[in-house]
Formats: C-alpha cells, structure tokens, sequence
C-alpha cells in the first residue's frame, strides 16, 4: 500500500477554486493592513472572509500584516 501525502496548502478549500499566490497574499494582507489603519476593521474582516483561505495563506498574510505594524489582536480580530 502507497501513501500519497499532500502539504496542506495544496489540499482544496471547499467553495474555493481561488489559489492565490504569494504575490496576490500580499497585496490582500495590504488591503487588510490599509482598512484597519483606516478604522474599518469590520471592512477588512468581511475582505478576509471572502477569500476563503487556507491556513497557510491566513498565516502568510497574518505575517505582512505583522510587519505592517498591525497588533496581534487587529490581525485576530481580521482573519479569524
């Protein structure tokens, strides 16, 4: 018997065809980081949701958020 792994950022997200790059993560956790600095961390949530990330893309873009200077309860608050 063959075991066949897969890392979990290549296993399908249901309701998802969307497999962003790192690129596109970035750009989205931008997005995020400009709404929250904005004062519409609600906005960023529903823009976070949405995309229906995988946990390894909700990690990556938790991280430039974090760079960004975003506070560890915003992201939270945002793509949880």
């Amino acid at each position: 018997m063959k075991t066949h792994l897969k890392l979990v950022s290549d296993n399908p997200i249901p309701g998802s065809n969307f497999r962003p790059d790192g690129r596109a993560l970035h750009q989205l956790a931008d997005r995020l980081t400009e709404e929250i600095h904005a004062g519409h961390p609600e906005d960023a949530h529903f823009l976070a949701s949405l995309q229906k990330l995988s946990p390894f893309g909700v990690a990556v873009v938790a991280t430039w958020m974090a760079k960004a200077g975003v506070s560890e309860a915003e992201i939270l608050e945002v793509v949880v």
